[in-house]
């Protein structure tokens, strides 16, 4: 059965064998969750809950010009063997359920789709299924599975935080390392923030550097609403006081989410003029540490590409990601089911032609 504004957590999985902690963050996802969920609320987005001995979801329903769709970040969570801690997701038995429970979370959300007039819907499943995988469960339930531009990411990078603190200090790079160290003999000091009338700090730089590398950030009001929606969201502050003037001001500023044992590294931004100063990756280094002496067992970069090619909007980005160690994590992908073939073809179209606006524009 469903519910109006009810959230469940996701269930998700590593491609491959990972250690205990990283297969623990990847039992539930933030955006899956009933935290997440009062944010949506706060975002007047109409909000369901699917849940079953099976699986658990939260889903939203977007309007479009030629219907409703439902959408699952990250979702749905499928049930897979409850030991997982000493059986990992990609062992044969554990995939079998994940595919089962696949298969009865569709045919709940295809009977929720009908009821609220959507044409199709879209999931993102945080176990690594194959086109094959969804598309069969898909086809069981009379629905046409359609691999789509991801909308999250498909690729995530984590760090196990269980480890020592000198030996994940030891598995960064060196020189950032040494910034954080002396951020203080710079003038550089770091605070937190619950207060949602501060998120202009970090707006503000995300707008001038989405002017710069051309992309456009989420809103004032989005993030504002983040602050807002509970206790899962912090954001960190970099400070400098000119030693001329003694002035001090924000030089960079990052946003990141709390949920069970996992801190996501959600948003960050700094001042172009100090950029040689490194804030954000001293920011970095200390929202790391922070989250393992909270009692946090993972930090989730949230997003990375795999492709190696050096003029890819993320590569760079991904490469800084990854000078802080860890390891890759892939997730299925967005994919979208089809109940109405000539509604989503319409709505195809339409989805193509507002890219290439955007594109023109910018």
């Amino acid at each position: 059965m469903w519910k109006t504004g009810a959230s469940l957590s996701n269930s998700g999985t590593p491609h491959q064998n990972p250690k205990c902690a990283i297969i623990k963050s990847m039992e539930t996802h933030l955006l899956q969750s009933e935290i997440w969920e009062k944010y949506e609320k706060l975002e007047g987005k109409p909000t369901f809950r699917l849940t079953n001995t099976d699986f658990d979801c939260l889903t939203t329903k977007t309007s479009t010009p030629f219907g409703n769709y439902l959408y699952l970040p990250y979702g749905p969570a499928l049930k897979t063997s409850k030991n997982i801690k000493t059986s990992p997701y990609s062992d044969q038995k554990s995939m079998s359920m994940a595919k089962n429970s696949l298969q009865k979370a569709l045919k709940a959300l295809r009977t929720l789709a009908e009821d609220q007039n959507a044409y199709f819907i879209r999931i993102e499943p945080t176990i690594a299924l194959n086109d094959t995988d969804i598309a069969l469960a898909a086809k069981k339930c009379n629905l046409k599975a359609k691999k789509t531009k991801d909308l999250d990411p498909h690729y995530t990078w984590v760090l196990d935080l269980t480890n020592p603190e000198e030996e994940i200090l030891k598995n960064m790079e060196s020189r950032k390392v040494r910034y954080w160290k002396n951020a203080e003999k710079k003038g550089i000091k770091i605070r937190t923030t619950k207060n949602p009338d501060e998120i202009t700090i970090l707006t503000n730089f995300l707008k001038n550097l989405g002017e710069k590398d051309k992309f456009i950030p989420q809103t004032e009001q989005h993030l504002k609403n983040q602050l807002k929606s509970g206790n899962f969201a912090t954001l960190y502050i970099a400070d400098y006081e000119d030693p001329e003037t003694g002035k001090t001001s924000p030089i960079a500023a990052a946003l990141v989410y709390d949920y069970e044992d996992t801190r996501y590294y959600a948003h960050a931004a700094t001042d172009f003029e100090h950029r040689n100063f490194q804030a954000g990756s001293i920011l970095l280094i200390q929202m790391i540490l922070d989250a393992k002496n909270q009692g946090k067992t993972i930090f989730d970069f949230w997003g990375i590409t795999k492709s190696e090619d050096k003029n890819h909007p993320w590569y760079h980005f991904t490469q800084y990601k990854k000078s802080f160690g860890g390891r890759e994590i892939e997730y299925s992908g967005t994919y979208d089911l089809i109940l109405n073939p000539v509604k989503y073809r319409l709505y195809e179209l339409a989805r193509k032609a507002n890219r290439l606006t955007r594109k023109i524009r910018h």
